[in-house]
């Protein structure tokens, strides 16, 4: 039985869009977690950490949030998008471990249909090496790993549902493996997870590459519990038809949510159709936005 959280604040750090006259937006994701566990004591962890430096760090400026509070850095996936700052943060944390699936931080292409290719991996200077140069322990796992008490990573997500990883047909996705080029099945896409007391199982993605639906299906798997109380990140459905869409969220009542913040990658359209779908469980969320899940920690 995994034990429980009492208090979860989700800051979203980078993000697509901004709502607010002081944060910069960017196509990347980061968010800082601040939780109390079980025994009353506060921990932070931080999810990826964006595509531009400069954006991020001018929103943690803004949002006074303090780096050397961290406890860890979680990689949801070795894309571009979100791992740019990942030894920068790891040095204003004062050196921190930093959670990741085996493949993070392999080199990746992807090619187009007429063979242009563009690396899409962990930027240059981002790697295993300078992270831990920079004090940093990079801890890498396919299984779900407690980042700290009460919060956990999903490892590998089995593909279960009717969802794919979204390749198109037009384009390939490569992982460079010991120097030979293999098709990139986005094994490494994970998410981070804990239950909230009193409310249950909560999630937060980076990209759902594995889906959505399967990635709260293994959320499922791991708590123990049906019904999740609700989740944060990206699902990657902008490249999705309206019928694979509307299937997907066809799937979410069946998970009991009560909070659905769906950003990054989702799209603009398919944010809109899940606004529309479930009013009342939908929050916007944008750089700079703050979701609190929970008791406060002085009630």
């Amino acid at each position: 039985m995994q034990s429980s959280i009492k208090y979860l604040k989700i800051t979203t750090l980078a993000e697509n869009i901004v709502q607010t006259p002081f944060e910069l937006g960017q196509w990347g994701l980061s968010f800082y977690l601040e939780l109390v566990d079980a025994k009353g004591d506060e921990r932070n962890i931080l999810l990826d950490t964006g595509i531009n430096k400069d954006a991020l760090f001018h929103n943690i400026k803004s949002l006074k949030k303090d780096l050397s509070k961290i406890d860890c850095i979680v990689l949801s996936h070795g894309h571009l998008d979100h791992t740019a700052a990942t030894v920068e943060v790891v040095k204003a944390s004062g050196g921190v471990p930093v959670y990741a699936h085996p493949y993070c931080f392999q080199p990746r292409l992807w090619e187009d249909k007429n063979g242009k290719r563009m690396n899409v991996g962990v930027f240059e200077g981002q790697g295993v090496a300078e992270i831990e140069a920079a004090g940093g322990k990079v801890v890498l796992s396919r299984e779900s790993v407690e980042v700290v008490p009460g919060f956990w990573t999903t490892g590998e997500v089995p593909m279960r549902s009717f969802e794919d990883r979204g390749l198109l047909p037009d384009e390939r996705r490569i992982l460079v493996m010991d120097g030979e080029e293999v098709d990139d099945l986005l094994l490494d896409d994970l998410a981070l997870w804990g239950v909230v007391e009193g409310l249950g199982p909560f999630l937060v993605t980076g990209c759902a590459h594995s889906g959505i639906v399967n990635t709260l299906l293994r959320v499922q798997e791991l708590s123990g519990s049906d019904e999740i109380y609700g989740f944060v990140g990206g699902t990657h459905l902008f490249q999705k038809n309206d019928a694979d869409i509307e299937r997907t969220f066809d799937e979410l009542g069946k998970f009991g949510l009560r909070l659905m913040s769906a950003c990054h990658c989702t799209g603009f359209k398919p944010t809109s159709m899940l606004q529309r779908r479930y009013p009342d469980e939908f929050v916007l969320n944008y750089s700079g936005k703050v979701i609190e899940i929970g008791k406060t920690p002085n009630t």
